[in-house]
C-alpha cells in the first residue's frame, strides 16, 4: 500500500487502496454515483484523522493510475486508467473531469498548476480554471519530454511520415514551435 502524502499546502492527503474495503461507509463512486464497478480506490483523510473512500472509473485497465495533492488545500487530482478527475476533497465532490488517455502528468511549481498530457496536447490548471491548453501536437503520442526553465521539449509523432519530430512548449502561455499535427485544430 502506498504512504500517505501530505504537505503544509493541503488539508487533505490522499493515497491509493488496493480495493474496495470491506467494512465502513460505502464508496463515493466518480465521474457518477451510480458506478458499480470497482475502479481507481483512493483513500482521502483530513487533518482531523476523518476517512472517505472514493471509487474512479477507468479509462482504461492498464492504463496510469496516480494521485497528486499539489494545487491547495482541498483539491485533488485523481488519474484513473487514463481518466483525469479534479476533486474538492472537502465536499467530497467532482469538480471536473480532466479528460481521458492521460499519459504524462506534472505539477509545475512556477505556475502552480498540474499539467496533463494526452499524447496528442497539453494543458495546464489549477484548482479554479485551466490556465491553458496547447494546440494539437501530435498525430498520437509524445516521447522523449524534458524540461528546461520554463520551456518543455520532446517529440510528437507523425503518422503522415512515420516519423518522430521535435517540438518545443513555452509552459508559461502553451504555445508550441514544431511538432508533428499541422491539421485544423
Amino acid at each position: 500500500m502506498a504512504p500517505i502524502r501530505y504537505s503544509q499546502r493541503r488539508m487533505f492527503a490522499a493515497r491509493p487502496l488496493d480495493g474496495l474495503p470491506a467494512t465502513g461507509p460505502r464508496a463515493l463512486s466518480f465521474p457518477r454515483p451510480d458506478a458499480f464497478r470497482e475502479g481507481f480506490v483512493v483513500e482521502f483523510e483530513d487533518e482531523d484523522g476523518r476517512f472517505w473512500v472514493g471509487n474512479f472509473c477507468k479509462f482504461l485497465d492498464g492504463g496510469k493510475c496516480s494521485v497528486h495533492t499539489d494545487l491547495g488545500p482541498h483539491a485533488v487530482v485523481v488519474v484513473a486508467g487514463g481518466s483525469g478527475y479534479l476533486i474538492d476533497a472537502a465536499s467530497r465532490r467532482l469538480i471536473r473531469e480532466i479528460g481521458f488517455d492521460i499519459e504524462h502528468i506534472w505539477f509545475d511549481d512556477k505556475l502552480s498548476a498540474i499539467i496533463v498530457c494526452n499524447g496528442l496536447w497539453f494543458e495546464a490548471f489549477d484548482a479554479q480554471k485551466v490556465v491553458w491548453r496547447s494546440r494539437r501536437v501530435s498525430w498520437d503520442g509524445v516521447r522523449s519530454l524534458k524540461q528546461s526553465g520554463s520551456a518543455l521539449v520532446g517529440e510528437a509523432f507523425d503518422a503522415v511520415t512515420d516519423q518522430w519530430l521535435p517540438f518545443c512548449l513555452d509552459l508559461t502561455k502553451g504555445d508550441i514551435q514544431g511538432g508533428a499535427y499541422q491539421g485544423p485544430e
